[in-house]
């Protein structure tokens, strides 16, 4: 049977991974969009989103592609600037994409002769739409710990920094965290056990809720985290915010751990 004119007149409408494919971002971050209003959707009967297929277009093409950083989710900045999802062959061609640099803006300084092609820069990071984006969202930081003395340090000098904590007790937590959380890294206390240490360690490295997570044991003296599955950073267990800070921006210079 022919479908009738009303159902030829509907738009066609995309599920949540469908959009997300098509505009090279998560589902998660389709779901942001969604409950913010930069996106408009409908529920089918069992409860799922549908998005208008002129919509996902819309939004593909405005301001020449240049999709949101929603919430907390991070994009590489070929990704930011990515026409359906693809990244331009200036992109591809440059230093930072080969090197997945997660701040391009840290690398600016470098000469075309070095591999960096500045495909979309303005003529300053400060002016860069991107720039203006990452600099200003939060990193999140799930710190796992006993210690309620640690936690109070941490939380007096959080409200004047550049990080979203928070504290879990426990494996269980943790993963209650990370369903809900989702730390782009997390601070083992190294007061807690060996076993507890090397299990949570063993589980957040696989977690597919939050991939690419950087693990990072808060340590006393010179002892070391080598042996510890999936933590390759190390903090004195004395450490404060500004430490933590620049800490993670050492991190990020480099290339992510997803690459």
């Amino acid at each position: 049977m022919a479908p009738s004119l009303d159902n030829r007149s509907r738009p066609r409408r995309l599920s949540t991974g469908q959009v997300a494919r098509r505009l090279g971002v998560t589902p998660d971050t389709v779901l942001k969009w969604i409950k913010s209003g930069l996106l408009q959707a409908v529920r089918t009967a069992g409860g799922h989103y549908r998005i208008a297929e002129d919509d996902v277009d819309t939004l593909a093409r405005s301001e020449a592609g240049q999709l949101p950083v929603s919430g907390g989710d991070f994009l590489y900045c070929w990704e930011y600037y990515a026409v359906g999802g693809e990244p331009g062959a200036g992109c591809k061609a440059c230093l930072v994409y080969r090197a997945r640099a997660r701040r391009c803006y840290e690398m600016s300084g470098l000469s075309h002769e070095a591999g960096y092609s500045g495909a979309y820069c303005s003529k300053s990071c400060e002016s860069c739409a991107y720039y203006q984006e990452v600099v200003r969202r939060p990193r999140r930081v799930l710190i796992v710990t006993e210690s309620s003395e640690l936690q109070r340090r941490l939380e007096r000098g959080a409200a004047s920094s550049t990080l979203a904590l928070e504290f879990a007790s426990s494996e269980y937590e943790c993963s209650a965290a990370c369903d809900t959380f989702r730390p782009e890294y997390v601070v083992i206390d190294g007061s807690l056990s060996k076993r507890a240490r090397a299990s949570l360690c063993s589980h957040l490295a696989v977690d597919p809720r939050i991939p690419g997570v950087q693990i990072i044991l808060a340590v006393s003296g010179s002892e070391s985290v080598s042996t510890e599955g999936g933590a390759g950073h190390a903090l004195p267990r004395t450490f404060r915010i500004p430490e933590l800070e620049d800490h993670i921006i050492g991190l990020e210079v480099g290339p992510a751990a997803s690459a």
